[in-house]
């Protein structure tokens, strides 16, 4: 009995050994599919930089758009817009770079791109991804130092983009699926389907609205003395069509840390302290605020690992406010509004007091002349008639007076009433 004991723990020992082993070797979810690329950001910090050194660097990358990963082992290969790419090369095509070393695994890459020590532009680049099932992270920084003509030319870069997955490989619909018989829709469901919160993006927005939403992203940007940035704002009406309106951008307060070079186009100048500066960007009066928060070197990059900021320097959440009702300058449209309506109801109120005044008035003339008037002349009489004193009218409105038969006053309209 012992011995069977025994025995038959060994044979749970082992199975327990076989089976953990198959759950720590099981691999991924494959990264191969069809990807929406966001277009790449390129910030440069240009040091030392003389005449002789030529054009200073300035932003290039690869547009936003739709790209295919391929997986192949632990490494991934991009086609899109823009030129192919690996992870196992540098972005960066610099003349005379080339890779020093690379390390990659399921879910992160790194490559070290440099010159050869005898070039006279030396260059190290340093390219690193990181991916979750359904994103990946693409950072790439660069240090340039040339001496040309015995000038210093000095620049630093860095590269960032992004990548949502949009359908994985082998999670495509099947056909037995896609051939299902689907009875046809009900009238409610036609209904729902063809109400205006339903339409497509481009009929929806064939016509658009008055502003009723500004966002600006990111709502807090980390920055270095010297760096250039530039906010993106959206103005959205309220079917969430985005309205071509540029907000007007400013400094919350006087500033010497930095300068607006455009519509959100800050530049931190180089000799500001650490520190934060505010913008707002306006529409129709309302108003959200970004901050830049300007950091040292060491500072920079110790905020980068704390979490709070992406690997461009952004943090994730957008500034939003919601614009007040009616258009861009909707407050004059509203005051022009209730000036319009408080002079109807005062032009209906005077017209008003004016019709019974005249009617009083046509009443008493008749009454007056009821009581009055002489006795019908004989037909044998000879005298004749006396001669009836010219009626003098006056407006009840502006008080101007009038003889004859008028009966409405030529500056405002109103009815004439009698002079008593």
């Amino acid at each position: 009995m012992r011995l069977l004991a025994i025995l038959a723990g060994l044979a749970g020992l082992l199975a327990v050994l076989t089976v953990q082993p198959e759950r720590a070797t099981a691999q991924p979810v494959t990264l191969s599919g069809r990807w929406s690329a966001s277009a790449m950001r390129s910030a440069w910090n240009i040091g030392d930089w003389g005449a002789a050194c030529g054009p200073k660097p300035g932003s290039e990358g690869s547009p936003s758009g739709t790209v295919q990963i391929k997986q192949s082992g632990n490494e991934l290969s991009f086609s899109g817009p823009g030129r192919p790419f690996s992870t196992a090369q540098c972005w960066e095509q610099f003349p005379g770079l080339g890779r020093v070393s690379h390390a990659a695994s399921s879910r992160s890459w790194r490559n070290v791109c440099k010159t050869a020590p005898t070039d006279p532009r030396q260059a190290t680049v340093v390219t690193t991804l990181t991916a979750t099932d359904d994103s990946i992270s693409f950072d790439e920084t660069g240090q340039y130092q040339f001496v040309i003509k015995g000038q210093n030319c000095t620049a630093s870069a860095r590269r960032t983009r992004v990548f949502r997955l949009m359908e994985r490989e082998g999670q495509t619909p099947t056909p037995a699926a896609s051939a299902r018989t689907v009875p046809p829709p009900t009238p409610a469901a036609v209904a729902k389907t063809t109400s205006p919160e339903k339409k497509a993006p481009a009929e929806r927005c064939r016509e658009r609205g008055a502003p009723s939403r500004i966002e600006v992203r990111p709502a807090r940007k980390l920055m270095r003395p010297g760096e250039t940035y530039s906010f993106d704002a959206v103005v959205l009406d309220r079917a969430g069509c985005r309205l071509y309106v540029t907000p007007r951008w400013a400094f919350a307060s006087e500033q010497t840390k930095a300068k607006l070079l455009g519509p959100g186009k800050v530049q931190v100048l180089d000799s500001a302290p650490e520190g934060e500066v505010t913008l707002t960007a306006t529409v129709a009066a309302k108003s959200v605020e970004v901050v830049v928060e300007i950091a040292s070197k060491e500072r920079y990059e110790a905020l980068l690992q704390s979490g709070a900021f992406n690997a461009s320097g952004e943090s994730e959440e957008a500034a939003v406010a919601a614009v007040a009702r009616g258009s861009i300058g909707a407050q004059e449209t509203s005051v022009e509004q209730d000036s319009s309506e408080q002079r109807m109801r005062y032009v209906a109120v005077i017209g008003g007091a004016a019709l019974a005044v005249g009617v009083v008035g046509l009443l008493l003339i008749g009454r007056r002349r009821r009581v009055t008037s002489p006795a019908r002349p004989s037909a044998v009489s000879s005298a004749p008639p006396p001669v009836k004193p010219p009626t003098r009218k006056i407006c009840p409105v502006c008080g101007m007076q009038y003889e004859g038969e008028s009966q409405f006053c030529g500056q405002d309209g109103a009815q004439l009433v009698p002079v008593n």
